[in-house]
């Protein structure tokens, strides 16, 4: 019964990142390597959230703190992946 709580709480945070990685507006200014990071991330975001609902793989405490801690990330830097590395100092 605990680990169906883990495994919605890291699919909720998955795809929470996900989408707003994808619904990020670069606003006309973007750098191609960038963008291809934040496609390859969209894709495993939303790849290991499939990959949990439907092999269920069984998804520990520490794997959905992770998703926690990614979403939390992810969604503080409103999905911009440039922020994601480089951060003002």
């Amino acid at each position: 019964m605990i680990e169906l709580l883990f495994q919605t709480t890291a699919v909720i945070a998955y795809i929470s990142c996900g989408f707003r990685i994808a619904g990020f507006s670069h606003g006309g200014d973007f750098h191609r390597g960038y963008s291809i990071l934040a496609a390859v991330l969209i894709a495993s975001f939303l790849g290991q959230s499939i990959h949990i609902l439907f092999f269920k793989d069984p998804v520990t405490l520490w794997d959905a703190i992770f998703a926690i801690i990614l979403a939390i990330v992810i969604l503080r830097t409103k999905g911009n992946v440039a922020k994601l590395i480089w951060s003002p100092a």
